[in-house]
């Protein structure tokens, strides 16, 4: 009978400073890495609207540059690292999606609203956007199926580019 793994304890909890990663390609990189970085350049009709988009998983960024590049004749791809300190997204405005299954109306309906060009996240009475949105990645929203194993955070306000470009770290990997 086998004997069961050797679980080790993680490291202790810190408030570490969280790492993302934005694909892009080679012709943009320096100009994000030296800053500063600019949420009002995102496009439109994106999963959360227009903003600056990261992931927590480096392949999904690698991924993503791929595609860019594979758009842009002369280009590279490239993926951006960036730490953030962990407490400086405490002080945002946030949204978080845990689930993207097919009744998950709230996500669905925001895609669906951001996606179709909407320039706000449907908050009237306050600030037009959420300053960070975390959640799954859409692959069809009229279908309502989302990209397994993938995940997204996006930057919408001053604020969240305040945050971004006092980052302690950005650099391309």
């Amino acid at each position: 009978m086998a004997s069961p793994p050797i679980v080790f304890p993680p490291p202790p909890w810190l408030n570490q400073d969280i790492i993302v990663y934005h694909g892009t390609v080679d012709k943009f990189a320096g100009a994000i890495v030296s800053g500063p970085i600019l949420v009002g350049l995102g496009k439109p009709c994106t999963d959360f609207g227009p903003g600056f988009y990261t992931t927590t998983l480096k392949r999904q960024a690698q991924m993503w540059a791929a595609q860019i590049s594979a758009t842009r004749p002369g280009t590279s791809p490239a993926v951006i690292e960036i730490t953030i300190l962990r407490a400086s997204l405490a002080s945002l405005e946030s949204i978080a999606f845990v689930r993207g299954d097919f009744d998950a109306d709230d996500y669905w309906s925001l895609i669906h609203h951001c996606r179709k060009g909407a320039l706000d996240h449907g908050r009237p009475s306050i600030a037009p956007y959420y300053d960070i949105v975390y959640g799954p990645v859409a692959a069809f929203w009229n279908q309502r199926m989302i990209v397994s194993d993938a995940d997204q955070i996006s930057f919408h306000t001053a604020s969240a580019e305040s945050v971004l470009n006092s980052c302690p770290g950005r650099r391309i990997i």
